[in-house]
């Protein structure tokens, strides 16, 4: 079968050019390409017609270089007079020439950023949906140079990536017949290819100059690490080869490199394994910004040292709140919203809940529908805008119209998007606990935590749902101790569920540091805390409280406190004593 793509290109851009196109034709597309040189050729004037005219698609791999190529410019003028579809695939900012701008016009291109050709390949290869191209094994680039000058699957790969994103996006614009109707173009706005996940690799040392020679020891803390942070579905581990106990910076940095990871985390543990030592590393700018020295003393009683330490690697690493999501978040607060990435505007998502303001809410939606827009397969970013729809109406702010059925259809798509998601699975648990649905609860809080019972958000959802309902206390307050044990940095609604669990208990001294603990943002914690400082003998600061959150929410009452209680469903024990408290206070700031 001819092929049905053919990829236009400089012959000094092939470096960046045939990787691409050999990760389109490692999927089975048929590309046709010029790596042998057939430019120089006698019947070059056959060959490229006879391509062109046989194929489906039109590859434009633009630059600077391609755009002065004599030959690049009659390719283009070729499959512009034969009504092929056609997509540039820019590999650099270059300006488009007189000769090609009528060509050119009207027609949408794709970016290429350079070391992203795995995710440049996805992405072309995504939008092919409904274009009617055909995969097929592998085949030799059509030329009559003989293969041996270079692989035939090497060059042929940069066209490719480039002919199936204009394929697919041809397709869907054009749809139909094209013999007769010359396809309309489109050159709206540039797409760029992005990542679905965060990348990182793992690294050890090996005890020689063999980088295969690693001890047992570090072998197993490597796998077993590699395993635990497998169930983080937000990123891509990779286990890289083993470096010198003396690497530098700058070696370890060229292993990330090699792998096309943003974060390398080094491992390595002693002879008699007692101490672990750890340090993360992000290959942009060569920051080690995270390290942790475990030892084995540090462990609780009876616990295996590699496996709990590991445990506690993954999670303060790769967790919700977790070292790269710190990191990548202080770098998203400083650039301009237009240069956010899926991934950046994910964290300023998931920093939502850092301060539950209506503002912070109001960003934190804007974010996540950013994020979305630009990237709609990141799973977890469908599940964090699910609850945050649903904050819309826990608090009343009602900025959001059916907030309910939004919450419930992100959560849906997450799941679709990756069923074993462990943060897609517990925010679940959120739309049932507001619709008393507590059997769904139980369910939904033990399918994530199977998933991975490392993630600190999964522990405190499902601990603050069994404490704060008080539907069973000791298992709430084992998972919200995990849930903090794991997460170096949590934010306040970590310590919610304690504030029931100490109630309950008639530690009231207790409940109070956890209500302080939580932070007083916003009425519902503010009204929380004025009545445990009534409950303390703590009057005067009760009062004083009372009358702050009067003057910011002049219309909060009682029946707004009750209207809270009805939402988060507290035990009757917590719910008695808060609002007869706060009524107390009331009438003593009124006197």
């Amino acid at each position: 079968m001819p092929p049905e793509i053919f990829a236009s290109y400089s012959r000094e851009d092939q470096a960046q050019v045939f990787p691409i196109v050999d990760k389109l034709r490692e999927r089975g597309l048929n590309i046709w390409i010029d790596q042998e040189g057939i430019h120089g050729a006698k019947l070059w004037s056959q060959e490229i017609v006879n391509a062109i005219d046989n194929s489906k698609v039109f590859i434009l791999f633009a630059s600077a270089k391609a755009f002065l190529s004599k030959n690049v410019t009659k390719e283009l003028a070729l499959a512009s007079e034969s009504d092929k579809h056609i997509l540039p695939i820019f590999i650099e900012d270059a300006e488009i020439p007189a000769a090609m701008k009528y060509q050119l016009a009207g027609i949408q291109h794709l970016v290429h950023e350079q070391g992203q050709t795995e995710q440049t390949a996805d992405n072309i290869l995504r939008t092919l949906g409904n274009l009617d191209i055909q995969s097929a094994e592998p085949q030799p680039t059509a030329v009559t140079t003989p293969p041996a000058t270079k692989p035939a699957s090497k060059t042929p790969l940069v066209a490719g990536a480039l002919v199936i994103a204009l394929a697919v996006i041809a397709f869907l614009l054009f749809r139909g017949d094209s013999s007769n109707e010359r396809p309309t173009r489109i050159f709206a706005t540039e797409t760029k290819t992005y990542k679905s996940t965060t990348d990182l690799c793992i690294v050890t040392v090996h005890n020689s100059g063999v980088a295969k020679d690693v001890s047992e020891e570090n072998r197993e803390l490597r796998d077993e690490l590699s395993a635990k942070l497998s169930r983080f579905k937000d990123y891509k581990v990779q286990e890289a080869k083993a470096v010198s106990p003396d690497a530098t910076t700058q070696e370890l940095l060229a292993v990330a490199k090699e792998l096309d990871t943003e974060f390398i985390l080094q491992v390595t543990i002693n002879s008699d394994r007692k101490r672990i030592n750890t340090k993360l590393l992000d290959v942009q700018d060569g920051r080690n910004f995270w390290s942790k020295t475990i030892r084995e003393i540090d462990i609780e009683v009876g616990g295996e040292f590699i496996y709990e330490a590991t445990g506690l690697i993954a999670a303060h690493i790769a967790g919700h709140d977790g070292a790269i999501h710190r990191d990548i978040l202080a770098k998203a607060l400083v650039k301009k919203e237009e240069d956010l990435t899926p991934i950046e505007l994910l964290q300023l998502g998931k920093a939502v809940w850092e301060e539950q303001t209506e503002g912070v809410t109001v960003k934190g939606t804007k974010y996540l529908e950013r994020c979305i827009e630009i990237n709609p397969d990141i799973s977890t970013a469908h599940a964090i805008l699910s609850e945050v729809y649903l904050e819309d109406i826990r608090a009343d702010y009602n900025l959001v119209p059916d907030a309910v059925t939004k919450a419930k259809d992100s959560i849906s798509r997450a799941i679709e998007l990756n069923p074993s998601n462990a943060i897609a699975l517990i925010e679940q648990i959120w739309i049932s606990w507001y619709e008393k649905d507590f059997t769904a609860c139980k369910l939904q809080a033990e399918a994530a935590i199977k998933a991975n019972p490392y993630e600190p958000l999964v522990l405190v959802s499902a601990g603050s749902f069994y404490l704060s309902t008080g539907i069973d206390l000791q298992l709430g307050k084992k998972y919200n101790d995990l849930a903090l044990k794991y997460n170096e940095t949590p934010q306040g609604w970590y310590y919610y569920g304690y504030i029931n669990y100490y109630i309950e208990s008639g530690e009231y001294d207790r409940a109070l540091e956890y209500a302080l603990k939580t932070g007083v943002a916003n009425e519902q914690a503010t009204s929380r805390a004025l009545a445990l400082y009534w409950v303390n003998d703590q009057k005067d600061t009760a009062v004083k409280y009372y009358k702050e959150l009067i003057s910011k929410y002049p219309k909060f009452t009682l029946d707004t406190l009750r209207k809270i209680h009805d939402v988060w469903s507290p035990s009757k024990v917590t719910k008695d004593l808060i609002e007869n408290a706060f009524q107390e206070v009331k009438q003593a700031a009124m006197n």
